[in-house]
């Protein structure tokens, strides 16, 4: 349950906030001209905050959120178009790592940007899973060898599919082409019977690379260690990821050990026009 406290003098009284709603419980309280929840407000509000971050004169205040703890919207400081189109475009999957650890609160830092993604009606379920440090992601590495080995022996399917011999082969020769060498790795799950899980770790991660570039970090997304997680309860076991859950996401981060020079081409887009 939320509450929705409004500063009467601050209230310009205008009724924007309660257009922005997205689920349409706010009005404005004939007598004092002010915005106020319906009767069922506060038990479906899902916090989103659209009203506390719209209203310009800080006015409206929840009980999960106030103007002196939030960051300001200053617009002059945003990205410009052009700069946009750069860290898009030239965002890159990095798969070679320079020999060097990469600081908790990097990684600290990742995950409160990627906080911010975007969830169905604000559920915010995922939670994040780190493996820190080399010598552990090499284990977590060998770990999804053997489970690729296990699959190569059983003659799966999926194992054809994805090469898994080439990697496994690799991996005993002592090339990881798994998790590339990389000093950590990042796992966005959530719990297996939320539909909303799979999409919202997806967009996590997605938050997650782009700030890890624009931090001057490397990202790469783990997919080996994605599947493995989920079929190989070993593999799960390092991660600490509980049965009821499952992981939506992987990604190698560290400090890139190239600096790309221009962006490649990519295929056009192919769309259906309406």
């Amino acid at each position: 349950m939320n509450s929705l406290k409004v500063d009467k003098a601050k209230c310009k009284g205008d009724g924007r906030c309660v257009e922005i709603c997205p689920i349409k419980i706010l009005r404005m309280n004939e007598k004092d001209a002010v915005p106020e929840f319906i009767p069922v407000g506060p038990e479906v509000c899902i916090n989103c905050g659209h009203c506390f971050a719209f209203c310009p004169t800080g006015a409206i205040t929840l009980s999960t959120m106030n103007a002196e703890d939030s960051l300001k919207l200053e617009y002059s400081k945003l990205p410009t178009p052009e700069q946009v189109e750069l860290l898009l475009k030239g965002r890159r999957s990095i798969r070679n790592y320079k020999d060097q650890p990469i600081e908790k609160e990097k990684i600290e830092k990742l995950l409160d940007l990627a906080r911010y993604a975007p969830s169905g009606i604000n559920r915010q379920p995922v939670n994040w899973a780190v493996i820190l440090g080399k010598d552990k992601v090499h284990d977590l590495a060998g770990r999804i060898a053997s489970w690729m080995e296990g699959l190569l022996k059983d003659k799966s399917p999926m194992a054809e599919s994805f090469s898994f011999d080439r990697l496994v082969d690799s991996w005993k020769s002592g090339l990881d082409l798994i998790c590339r060498g990389a000093p950590s790795v990042v796992i966005a799950y959530g719990l297996k019977d939320d539909p909303i899980v799979p999409q919202s770790c997806t967009i996590s991660g997605t938050y997650l690379e782009l700030a890890a570039f624009g931090l001057g970090l490397g990202a790469c997304w783990a997919g080996y260690v994605h599947m493995a997680v989920n079929m190989s309860e070993d593999v799960r076991k390092i991660t600490g990821l509980s049965n009821r859950a499952t992981a939506g996401a992987a990604m190698m981060v560290g400090y890139a050990q190239y600096r790309y020079s221009r962006v490649p081409s990519r295929n056009n887009p192919k769309v259906l026009w309406r």
